[in-house]
């Protein structure tokens, strides 16, 4: 949930830029390759720190070499519509009548009571609903939250009664999210059921689609970085060994107490990444994804990791915006 509110806390900020403010809070890889069968292993050792932390170069790769991918379909990204229209339109499916406000980042439509609020964004298409009274102690305790399968039941049936299900989404989980009072005692929260999405049977990482359910299975929340695309070409991806190369260059981050720390790459796959809903984006990029285990010296896994490495061997430069 941080994330989201970070995210329409900037949006709001700029869209209602010289208007009386309304305070919003809102939550901002698949084929591995190698041209062998052997099982792969290669290391460097040095580090290097940061004011965050230690960023290790020590890297470890240990997959299994299956045949590498050598070019990969790169989608355009469309631009959205964004208009009081369509804004009108997602106000409708959520029941919020109020004020319509339109900026350089997005639009906005907050209730008369100032209870709910739809947001768009301009540069993404991004659509949020907030409910300011939703999650509450006495709503929205987790005694009364429906069970993980009810919740991915009543998100889904929501989403496909009201037309909000788009093609692509697939493997929902139910994720609680919870606040705390002082100390470590549950106070109230939401079920966040977030969806997958995939392209040529490639994940589409940094896609949110993410339904707030509460108590008695409400449906309090919407959150949907869901862009549009078409494709283009296919463009040549460096192999896993050059990324890998290029991982071990940029380094990975290990934490503060990890200065020596090794990082066990244990799984490598081609994936789209997708930018978060404040960003331009001119195309859908693919990466190769990198995923593992930062290891105490006791050689055990203390954190997971996953890092994403630009996987094109040359960029589309005429999909670029100037």
């Amino acid at each position: 949930m941080g994330e989201k509110l970070i995210i329409g806390i900037l949006l709001l900020a700029v869209i209602l830029a010289g208007f009386a403010c309304i305070s919003l809070c809102q939550s901002d890889q698949t084929q591995y390759a190698k041209n062998d069968s052997n099982k792969t292993t290669t290391e460097i050792v040095s580090e290097s720190s940061n004011v965050g932390g230690w960023i290790s170069h020590k890297l470890v790769l240990n997959v299994l070499s299956k045949e590498s991918q050598d070019s990969v379909m790169i989608y355009k990204t469309v631009s959205p519509v964004v208009n009081k229209e369509v804004t009108l339109e997602y106000a409708k499916i959520f029941n919020v009548n109020g004020t319509f406000l339109s900026g350089t980042a997005g639009t906005v439509i907050q209730s008369d009571d100032l209870r709910y609020a739809i947001e768009i964004s301009k540069e993404s298409g991004l659509v949020i609903y907030s409910d300011f009274r939703r999650p509450n102690v006495k709503q929205d305790a987790p005694e009364y939250f429906p069970s993980d399968e009810e919740a991915i039941e009543a998100a889904t049936r929501f989403l496909k009664e009201k037309g909000l299900y788009p093609e692509g989404a697939t493997e929902p989980i139910a994720q609680p999210e919870y606040t705390y009072s002082s100390g470590k005692n549950i106070t109230y929260g939401q079920i966040g059921v977030w969806y997958n999405r995939y392209l040529d049977g490639l994940e589409v990482k940094g896609t949110q689609l993410d339904v707030g359910v509460g108590g008695n299975g409400d449906i309090i929340e919407y959150f949907a970085n869901w862009r549009e695309y078409e494709p283009y070409k296919k463009y040549p991806v460096i192999t896993v060994d050059k990324a890998f190369e290029n991982l071990k260059s940029e380094g990975v981050y290990v934490g503060k107490d990890s200065q020596d720390a090794l990082v066990s790459i244990d799984e490598v796959y081609l994936a789209y990444h997708t930018k978060a809903g404040a960003y331009t984006e001119n195309y859908l990029e693919p990466v190769w994804v990198f995923k593992g285990n930062v290891m105490n010296e006791d050689n055990k896994a203390v954190t997971d990791v996953e890092e994403y490495i630009p996987a094109l061997a040359k960029e589309p430069t005429e999909l670029i915006s100037k």
